[in-house]
């Protein structure tokens, strides 16, 4: 269980910070599989020496003794890594952050693309004043 956890962390830490996310995720995960490929080997090689059952069972309780078992810490630092890089990825500091200002609020772009016009920018002509003193009129304004 300690060893999840702590492959978990690895996994989140280097998931997180490591540029580019993705390679973050591929060094967590292999150095999970090193340590576990290492822990299983170091434990077939102490299965053959003399006087061995006390060790054997204090590193089969932290390691594990089947494939499931040593297949959970590396699983564990890729869950970790992969959401550790998802999450960092969606607040990144190094991406510009949005702006909004009050031209970007008065000033809308249309189905083609261009900006429509702002208040103040389109001059008063005697046509538009009639139509609104009809319209004005009929709302009753």
């Amino acid at each position: 269980m300690i060893l999840l956890a702590a492959f978990a962390f690895l996994g989140a830490v280097l998931g997180l910070f490591w540029r580019p996310r993705f390679v973050g995720v591929v060094i967590a995960v292999v150095l999970a599989g090193v340590v576990q490929g290492v822990a299983a080997w170091s434990l077939q090689i102490l299965s053959h020496q003399v006087n061995r059952e006390h060790l054997l069972l204090q590193m089969h309780a932290v390691f594990g003794e089947t494939l499931i078992d040593f297949a959970g810490p590396v699983a564990a630092a890729a869950v970790g890594a992969v959401f550790a890089a998802l999450l960092g990825g969606l607040t990144d500091a190094r991406r510009p952050p949005v702006l909004v200002t009050a031209d970007g609020l008065r000033r809308k772009a249309g189905k083609d693309g261009r900006y429509a016009r702002m208040e103040g920018m389109v001059e008063q002509r005697e046509i538009h004043a009639r139509a609104e003193s009809r319209i004005d009129s009929i709302l009753g304004l």
